[in-house]
């Protein structure tokens, strides 16, 4: 019921607690705890005997009632959870799937204590940034896994494009940069079995608000020091989910091609001139193609190389 609230006392006009009551079927002591319940999230309230309540002021917090009223997808957020802190958002999905949780859920928090990315990297994770996770199972080859990654990707660039109006690149495999500086990286991690994805958790992490430390400054950035202002997380989640969702019914409808074409638009690798630093070795080439399962083709000095993992720099 609380899901609606927000939005029901958004408008200008006062809404009485006898009408609230009435329209989402709860008692008016109910509606008062609810109000209650948002102003100490920090969302105030104007209320006038005989006229009601109105909502004056919202604060940037991305939990479910911002969220789920203001978007409709088919499987990405049945099952939303928003937190204040948590040492891993990818950790507390795993916890989650010891239960039975829906296709879809949702975990999100205002900052990460033990954030991590590939290779168990640590991801600084402060408030004022987007961090949280989804939880799929994709019924595809654990080789194709790439595609959810790919999916989460584009997702990210189109709501980068719809709500900053800035054109992000992919990097392979899971990076989002601007001017050559990441705003955002990806951790997929799955459980799977010869043929079968069991499930797939895709892990977010997106610099917002919050502060880069100095000694990431040459690397990294955040979307309010490179748009010089500060960005809606709020809408910034909605338009990723709502992205996220349609382009994932791709890969509910086994269409990998339309994915893969989509990504290579964000991405514009092909052809380029890269180095592939591996854990044992560093390759320097051009890539000439990706392969169906995400993987790159790499022209070399001796001949084509597959490229499966690794960490790559634009030469």
């Amino acid at each position: 019921m609380n899901k609606h609230l927000l939005k029901r006392l958004e408008q200008k006009e006062y809404v009485s607690g006898e009408t609230l009551a009435k329209e989402l079927n709860v008692s008016r002591t109910s509606i008062w705890k609810y109000i209650k319940s948002f102003e100490q999230k920090g969302y105030i309230f104007e209320s006038k005997k005989n006229k009601g309540y109105r909502l004056i002021f919202r604060p940037d917090i991305p939990i479910a009632e911002e969220i789920l009223p203001y978007i409709k997808t088919s499987i990405i957020g049945k099952k939303f959870y928003h937190f204040p802190s948590l040492p891993s958002t990818n950790s507390h999905a795993k916890e989650l799937l010891k239960k039975d949780i829906s296709e879809g859920c949702v975990i999100v928090t205002e900052e990460q204590m033990n954030g991590r990315g590939r290779k168990n990297r640590k991801w600084f994770s402060p408030k004022g940034g987007l961090w949280f996770s989804v939880i799929l199972y994709p019924d595809i080859p654990p080789q194709k896994a790439m595609y959810v990654t790919m999916a989460a990707s584009i997702a990210i660039s189109i709501a980068l494009k719809e709500i900053c109006n800035i054109n992000p690149e992919i990097k392979w495999p899971n990076d989002i940069l601007l001017d050559g500086k990441k705003i955002c990286g990806i951790l997929t991690e799955l459980d799977a079995e010869m043929d079968k994805i069991n499930y797939s958790i895709i892990g977010i992490g997106l610099n917002v608000n919050n502060g880069i430390p100095s000694a990431l400054n040459h690397s990294a950035t955040s979307l309010k020091k490179f748009t010089g202002n500060e960005v809606s997380r709020v809408l910034l989640l909605r338009s990723i989910l709502l992205h996220f969702d349609k382009i994932y019914q791709y890969i509910v409808c086994k269409d990998l091609d339309f994915i893969q074409k989509s990504w290579l638009s964000y991405a514009n690798i092909i052809g380029k001139e890269i180095c592939v630093h591996g854990e044992k070795e560093t390759i320097k080439g051009r890539v000439s193609d990706i392969d169906e399962n995400g993987c790159l083709f790499l022209s070399t000095n001796k001949g084509i190389t597959h490229i499966v993992a690794g960490d790559i720099e634009y030469i």
